[in-house]
């Protein structure tokens, strides 16, 4: 009796192991499928779980990317076992676009006002609505940047709605300004980058907002979208132009607007005004444009400067060079640093965090470096 009681436990053993080691296999290549379709998970989901029971994987989970989907049953499928799939492509919703309602929209790490600000979305920015949860969704942004916006901070459309939108006479504001009803009360505050849709209405030309309020705008501080896209152009005196508008500005963590910025979203709101949308991160803008040699002669205006970790080579802040080995940044607030240690606006810290240096004007473009004019969120002509 001790001698089958044993033999049997034996049994389970093998067999509970043999499980564990298929279902190790098979996490493994989830993770395998994971890391080559999503090498940056800023920018794309693929959360897949998979369990083994007796003869059955049983996947769930969600994805951005429906390929990576299919790519990982492909592989499952070679296990002979049966699959039962419940991961869910997103997005899965019929209004599955929004634009920003305010003028300035926080995008969060999680869905809760607690969660670490990443970044922000300025009013009239598109955004793919992936998911809901509560009084939030979850958004990717033109940057391809996905977190959490409040519902309060947008509205949803559908793709009727959306593409209306796109097609409907708007304006880009250039100054930081009010929309105002007739009587000269503030209605909304907008800043530089908001897009609003124009109207005529008895007579008298109305901004629009996305909730369908409203109002007024000096023409000074507009520009018809349509012809400031046909217009903009990345130069160089443009792009320092622009830069200098934010002088002074405070640092803020996740801050995109000109009301206050990171150093990567300083760097964003510079581009967007001169019609290009950057990738979010500094880690990621590395990514995109010409490298240029680590020296000061080789720096042309408007290239990108990257500081961080030499050992571990790992970015964390960058700036525009101006010229004249200066370069400007957002770093406790927006200023002017030199890479002449005979400055007075030398910075010993940053030269010795110097990573690299990439140009940006001149480049095709690419999802790094992406014009306005061709995203085809913005304009409905561009697929």
């Amino acid at each position: 009796m001790k001698t089958i009681l044993l033999v049997f436990q034996v049994a389970v053993i093998l067999i509970l192991a043999a499980c564990n080691n298929s279902n190790e296999a098979i996490l493994a290549e989830v993770e395998s499928v994971k890391a080559h379709w999503v090498p940056d998970s800023r920018v794309a989901l693929f959360d897949v779980d998979a369990q083994v029971t007796s003869n059955k994987i049983f996947l769930s989970g969600e994805t951005t990317i429906e390929e990576a989907k299919a790519d990982l049953i492909a592989k499952l499928q070679k296990l002979k076992l049966t699959i039962v799939d419940s991961v869910k492509v997103l997005p899965a919703r019929k209004q599955k676009w929004a634009i920003t309602l305010i003028s300035v929209a926080n995008l969060r790490e999680g869905p809760r006002h607690s969660a670490q600000l990443v970044s922000q979305a300025i009013m009239g920015t598109p955004l793919q609505v992936l998911k809901s949860e509560g009084g939030w969704s979850l958004v990717q942004s033109p940057d391809q940047y996905i977190a959490w916006v409040n519902n309060s901070s947008i509205v949803k459309m559908d793709e009727k709605a959306f593409s209306n939108w796109k097609n409907s006479k708007r304006v880009i504001v250039v100054e930081d300004c009010w929309l105002k009803d007739a009587e000269g009360n503030r209605i909304n505050d907008l800043v530089k980058g908001c897009i609003l849709q124009k109207e005529k209405t008895s007579g008298k030309v109305y901004l629009s907002l996305p909730d369908g309020r409203k109002g007024m705008v000096e023409t000074k501080n507009l520009k018809d979208l349509e012809g400031w896209l046909s217009n903009v152009e990345l130069i160089q005196d443009a792009l320092v132009e622009q830069a200098m508008t934010f002088m002074g500005l405070p640092y803020l963590w996740g801050g995109t607007s000109s009301k206050a910025v990171d150093c990567s979203g300083f760097m964003k709101n510079i581009y967007f005004m001169n019609g290009y949308i950057l990738a979010r991160d500094a880690s990621q803008q590395i990514n995109y444009g010409q490298s240029v040699e680590l020296k000061v002669e080789a720096l042309e205006v408007g290239d990108l400067l990257f500081f961080g970790n030499k050992e571990k080579g790992k970015v964390t802040h960058v700036a525009m060079y101006i010229g004249d080995t200066e370069y400007i940044h957002a770093s406790g607030r927006v200023k002017i640093n030199s890479l002449d240690e005979s400055r007075e606006n030398y910075s010993e810290y940053r030269t010795a965090s110097w990573l690299g240096a990439q140009r940006y004007i001149g480049q095709e473009k690419n999802e790094g470096l992406m014009p306005v004019s061709q995203h085809g969120w913005y304009i409905n002509s561009i697929q």
